[in-house]
């Protein structure tokens, strides 16, 4: 009965926490916005949101393809870390670290890109007309515009679209890799809350491994700057908190999380 009490009672603390964090991470997009809107414009933290998703995307699609395809022989192979505990646990698959972008991840998201760059011509008066009436400071050259809907100048722009999309792809799923290590060395079970580390890991392993091709293509391949990058730490744990918080409160999930 005791053990039972104290379940409830971590429940109800892990439910007012996901609450808490919602709230906290929503105070920390609207803060971004007056920052960026009064160092710069409105039309700056716009800009910031659309190349932020642009850049991550890949990984958003990569980290629910792991859970679809998933299943089968556990990455770890049930074998024991020297802290006792399982080295990752028998939800991260081979199947899933593989075939999660493979299959889901990089398929998405070259169909999206070839969407973009079909429609560039007509996407790219929105930016050419805000620039020239001088709705952006911080993003005020259409080159930021071109690279991250269609990767750059044709035909380059396509082989760096293609780069950041695999180097996202798997960069989430070693990123979701590593969040279950060492959600296993804090000894927290599959299925409970490791909170804001769930919702990040696979995001900061898209954004590194992300990273890597600038140093092969400095000229061609653009680092994403620290203004994106910061967005995409608030953001990530944003959409994940929001959207499962309200859906707990209208009675669509048990828990938060």
């Amino acid at each position: 009965m005791t053990s039972l009490n104290n379940k409830g009672d971590i429940k109800r603390k892990d439910i007012k926490l996901a609450i808490f964090l919602t709230i906290f991470f929503i105070c920390l997009l609207f803060f971004n916005f007056l920052i960026i809107s009064i160092l710069f414009t409105w039309a700056d933290w716009l800009a910031t949101l659309i190349f932020s998703v642009l850049f991550i995307v890949p990984a958003y699609f990569s980290n629910a393809g792991m859970v679809i395809v998933g299943g089968g022989k556990p990455l770890d192979n049930g074998k024991i870390w020297r802290d006792g505990r399982r080295i990752f646990g028998d939800h991260k698959t081979i199947s899933g670290l593989i075939k999660g972008p493979l299959y889901i991840g990089i398929p998405l998201s070259c169909a999206l890109y070839l969407l973009f760059l079909l429609l560039w011509p007509v996407i790219q008066q929105i930016p050419i007309d805000g620039v020239s009436h001088g709705f952006y400071r911080l993003y005020s050259d259409i080159f930021y515009y071109k690279y991250y809907f269609i990767g750059g100048t044709f035909p380059i722009g396509i082989l760096m679209i293609v780069f950041r999309i695999v180097f996202s792809s798997y960069g989430a799923a070693l990123g979701d890799l590593g969040g279950s290590f060492l959600k296993r060395r804090f000894n927290i079970q599959s299925g409970a809350p490791f909170w804001v580390i769930d919702q990040l890991d696979f995001a900061i392993g898209a954004i590194i491994f992300a990273l890597i091709p600038a140093i092969f293509f400095p000229g061609y391949y653009m680092v994403p700057d620290i203004n994106i990058i910061v967005f995409l730490l608030i953001l990530t744990p944003s959409v994940s908190l929001i959207a499962n918080t309200i859906a707990y409160l209208i009675g669509l999930k048990e828990v938060p999380w």
